[in-house]
């Protein structure tokens, strides 16, 4: 089941940030999941985030995170922040 905490954090940034990022929340299992969860390398589940070429930009494993994290990915995507070198 995806996970009620990370759901809530992405509704709301589909609000403010919608018109520039298509999120999307899926839950494992569901359509291509698990093909692209083996090809971000992530263990089981996660953040893949794209850019609007279909490139793997950043991932973040698990769901442990908070809203700080998924801001982070999505501040990346928006070019306003750049990925960290470690």
């Amino acid at each position: 089941m995806l996970c009620a905490k990370i759901t809530v954090i992405v509704n709301d940034l589909k609000k403010t940030d919608g018109s520039k990022i298509d999120f999307k929340a899926i839950k494992v299992g569901d359509g291509n999941s698990a093909e692209e969860i083996k090809k971000a390398k992530l263990a089981s589940h996660g953040i893949v985030a794209k850019d609007k070429n279909g490139k793997l930009v950043t991932k973040v494993d698990g769901h442990t995170y908070g809203k700080d994290k998924v801001q982070e990915v999505v501040d990346l995507l928006l070019g306003t922040k750049k990925p960290s070198t470690d």
